[in-house]
């Protein structure tokens, strides 16, 4: 090998490993990865939320801004908006407008499950009951969380209703209202409805029959 090459290969070296000492030395020891070449173990696309929700700026450190896509990426190079549309809710996150229009209103999405939409998303942070997840107690505002106070059902214009629930949220919905449990609405249940039929508003699963009509 010519002394150049060897020269070459120890500086790449050298820049790799400061590279993940830079990482290693300023992130919180709890952040699991190879300090050689700085890749996190396999299993870090399911944990990584419940260390960033801890303190965010361990993630910065490596990462970039969690706030600017065009900030992002750091010293890794890997930004955080390559797979999430968001990283941090907006600043008017808590307007009802803004996190219950997003959350029930909207359909999950199956193209980018990292979209904040739909009440799966929310149970990802909240809960799968939304009071017992890494962050904020759904109910710390909402008593009757995730639904808003009553009239849950009311019809009045502009006011909440679990009408405007988009139908794609029905799975989340029938962790308390299967076979019109928690609701003072029952489904119509007949023989000739199959077991194992996947939760939907209109299929006798939930509150309602299939001679229900929006």
């Amino acid at each position: 090998m010519s002394r150049t090459r060897l020269m070459a290969g120890s500086c790449f070296a050298m820049v790799l490993t400061l590279l993940a000492w830079g990482c290693a030395g300023t992130a919180s020891k709890a952040v699991p990865f190879n300090a050689t070449t700085g890749v996190h173990p396999t299993t870090w696309i399911q944990d990584h939320w419940a260390e960033y929700v801890k303190a965010p700026a361990q993630c910065r450190t490596c990462h970039g801004s969690t706030d600017d896509p065009a900030q992002a990426g750091g010293i890794s190079g890997w930004s955080c908006f390559k797979c999430h549309t968001a990283v941090n809710h907006p600043d008017n996150w808590a307007l009802p407008t803004q996190h219950g229009r997003l959350g029930a209103q909207a359909a999950p999405n199956a193209a980018n499950p990292m979209a904040m939409v739909g009440f799966a998303h929310c149970a990802k942070c909240h809960g799968s009951t939304f009071d017992n997840g890494l962050t904020v107690s759904c109910k710390s505002c909402h008593t009757t969380a995730p639904h808003p106070v009553r009239p849950w059902t009311g019809k009045t214009v502009g006011a909440p209703s679990h009408v405007q629930t988009d139908l794609a949220n029905a799975v989340q919905c029938a962790k308390c209202h299967t076979a019109g449990a928690s609701s003072t609405l029952k489904p119509l249940i007949t023989a000739a409805d199959p077991l194992g039929t996947a939760p939907g508003c209109f299929n006798n699963t939930l509150c309602h029959g299939t001679n229900i009509k929006r």
